[in-house]
């Protein structure tokens, strides 16, 4: 039977987009915890992050060969030197080393010593399991030495002490370094770093010597866990958002979050997230709910991994206004590979598919949606970080994102067809934006630490839906300003942090106590705004807090907990004074 079409017509369909229309105009003049929607609260993405190794690489034996006793007062004359083996990459150390021991009478002591010298050359280009030997033999003055480079090699790896649910992920990603010649240290560091990323592992290591002239066994000590996850809380939402707090708190949200890792012994994880605010959180108009699940799937021993994730958000504010219930919806798709994986430099792209659908209702009125946005994107990001030998660590990333026309998104001649808009004038499916964000950790003598981050957006000029806007306003950056707020098509914002982090012992539990100063700033703009919108606005905010981290000496339990009170300014709008606070802890 063919579905009855029960869209108004005539008069009855005119005054219903009037009143939409109106209560439109009405939302866009609310304060702003109600004007903001579920894709404003909605964090980018649920993907657990990379665990750095926490195991250190050990080489077990002395390197080079010792002289005898004695051989210091002994001098003797060469008239060449035979380097077997030599690797052609070392060129100019082995000229420097002939060069070295047949320059004149020298001592015996010297053989040794010029031996061991060149093996650190070599371990130091990154053939760290090469060995330079220096073989039985009669030597006399005017003689030729003989000298062997062994191009060492990994003869085994032990993963005896592995757990079997991820020992034939840890084998995978540890089998290419068997049997290769010319092993480098960036080769070696990049699959045992691979090894130590797969979530819920831990894992130790070190370098012994093998059976085989060469020879090396990595034993890998790995400690692994198949649940982790967090809980937490946080008053960064709204106020007509959060609840369990007093208004002046501004309502504080739960945080919650899961790993299964490896349940399938592929070195996979499934993933759960959920931020919610308890009332009304099995509704179906609750407060304020955000659900996540996602998997991550390695592929191959390259690093290369797929990551599936599903995210549902939605708002009911708390207001004396026009109640109104936001809905936003995300099937995302990454494939994320990383080009460099070293101790010193790392090198992470993602290519990336976005499904998004953002929506604005009014509650109990039965009129259209006030906006509907379905948005497909393609995104390529990258993300660089870098620590220095001093200790600090510098990061940067990018996203390129483009807006496409394909997979059900909806553009503006859509919504001109069936009359119910998207969530800004001028804006369409089709769009581009770009995003660069840099961080920078450093201490400052011995007493202070310095945290500098920034982060901008630009459009190119053009309008955006509300989920692809950019907002300053947030822990992190402006942070005496609700989550979502300030936000526009293009922008900047600043934020630095002095800290002066320090040991203590309360009752027994060793913390960090780390009091800190920050100071914020920035700008964001919009295309074509409307009369109800302000084509640029600045902010800054300023303020104190409190960090506190637990010394769990855990390498999977960690608690953290940051409370704060900060000045915000705006050129439009209201000032804002907030205290806020945020607590994790992770198990």
């Amino acid at each position: 039977m063919a579905k009855t079409d029960t869209t108004p017509a005539g008069p009855v369909a005119i005054w219903q987009r009037v009143l939409v229309i109106s209560a439109a105009t009405l939302c866009l003049l609310a304060p702003p915890a109600q004007t903001q929607t579920a894709s404003s609260v909605t964090p980018e993405s649920f993907q657990p992050s990379l665990r750095d190794l926490s195991g250190s690489v050990v080489f077990s034996g002395n390197t080079g060969t010792q002289a005898p006793a004695g051989s210091d007062q002994i001098g003797i004359t060469l008239a060449g030197v035979d380097l077997q083996g030599a690797f052609p990459q070392m060129a100019a150390a082995n000229i420097a080393f002939e060069q070295r021991l047949t320059r004149g009478r020298i001592p015996v002591s010297e053989l040794f010593e010029a031996s061991s010298d060149l093996e650190a050359a070599y371990a130091e280009a990154g053939y760290v399991l090469a060995r330079v030997v220096l073989p039985q033999q009669t030597l006399r003055d005017g003689g030729v030495l003989r000298i062997t480079v062994v191009d060492g090699f990994v003869e085994a790896v032990d993963t005896s002490q592995t757990p079997p649910e991820i020992r034939s992920r840890i084998e995978t990603l540890t089998d290419p370094l068997v049997n290769r010649r010319g092993l480098t240290m960036t080769q070696l560091e990049r699959q045992l770093l691979l090894a130590g990323d797969v979530t819920g592992v831990a894992l130790g290591s070190a370098l012994a010597a093998g059976q085989r002239p060469g020879g090396t066994v990595i034993a890998l000590d790995p400690q692994f866990r198949k649940v982790t996850g967090f809980i937490g809380f946080d008053n960064f939402a709204p106020s007509g958002l959060g609840s369990i707090a007093p208004d002046d708190l501004n309502g504080l949200v739960v945080n919650s979050g899961f790993e299964l890792n490896s349940l399938l012994s592929y070195g996979e994880t499934f993933y759960g997230r959920l931020s919610a605010s308890p009332k009304g959180l099995f509704t179906s108009d609750p407060r304020y709910r955000v659900l996540a699940v996602g998997a991550v799937m390695p592929v191959g021993p390259s690093g290369l991994a797929l990551n599936v994730e599903v995210t549902t958000s939605d708002t009911t504010p708390d207001t004396d206004g026009i109640a109104t219930r936001s809905d936003f919806d995300r099937q995302s798709f990454r494939l994320i590979y990383p080009w460099i994986r070293t101790r010193k430099l790392n090198l992470t792209t993602q290519l990336m598919l976005d499904r998004q659908k953002d929506r604005l209702t009014l509650l109990d009125t039965g009129l259209d949606p006030v906006f509907r946005d379905q948005i497909t994107a393609l995104r390529l990001g990258a993300s660089l970080s870098y620590p220095h030998d001093d200790g600090s660590l510098s990061e940067a990333g990018l996203t390129l994102s483009r807006g496409i026309d394909a997979l059900g998104a909806r553009t503006a001649a859509d919504a001109a067809a069936d009359g119910v808009p998207l969530s800004r004038q001028g804006a369409d499916a089709t769009f581009t934006k770009l995003v660069v964000s840099a961080t920078h950790q450093r201490a400052i003598g011995e007493r202070f630490a310095l945290d500098l981050t920034g982060r901008f957006q630009t459009s190119f000029g053009d309008p955006l839906v509300t989920s692809e806007q950019f907002s300053i306003a947030g822990p992190g950056e402006l942070s005496a300003f609700d989550t979502g707020d300030l936000r526009g098509d293009s922008g900047w914002v600043i934020r630095a942090e002095l800290s002066s982090p320090r040991d203590i012992e309360v009752r027994g539990t060793p913390l960090t106590f780390s009091p800190y100063l920050f100071a914020g700033a920035g700008e964001v703009r919009i295309a074509q705004p409307t009369a109800l919108e302000t084509a640029d606005e600045s902010a800054h905010a300023f303020g104190i807090g409190i960090d506190l981290i637990s010394r769990t000496g855990s390498r999977f339990r960690s608690n953290s907990l940051r409370i704060e009170y900060g000045r915000g300014e705006r050129d439009n709008g209201s000032d804002n004074t907030r205290v806020s606070l945020s607590g994790n802890f992770r198990f």
